[in-house]
């Protein structure tokens, strides 16, 4: 697997351009794009994330899914 990074500002109409020269023409590829910087939420986002994971009604949900 080849990870390539790049940083970039987005341009007025919102459309990136990548160049992969590494990668050969016709692979199959998944592209992740992720803003810089911190969310100031994420710490009370992963906090209930947490609290979910021991729901009992999540946990029913998940089970329901799942079969």
């Amino acid at each position: 697997m080849l990870a390539l990074r790049q940083t970039m500002t987005v341009p007025q109409d919102h459309v990136l351009h990548l160049r992969v020269d590494d990668i050969p023409a016709g692979a199959e590829v998944e592209v992740l794009v992720r803003t810089k910087g911190s969310d100031p939420d994420m710490e009370s986002k992963l906090a209930r994330m947490a609290q979910a994971a021991n729901d009992p009604l999540f946990l029913a949900d998940i089970q329901e899914f799942s079969s």
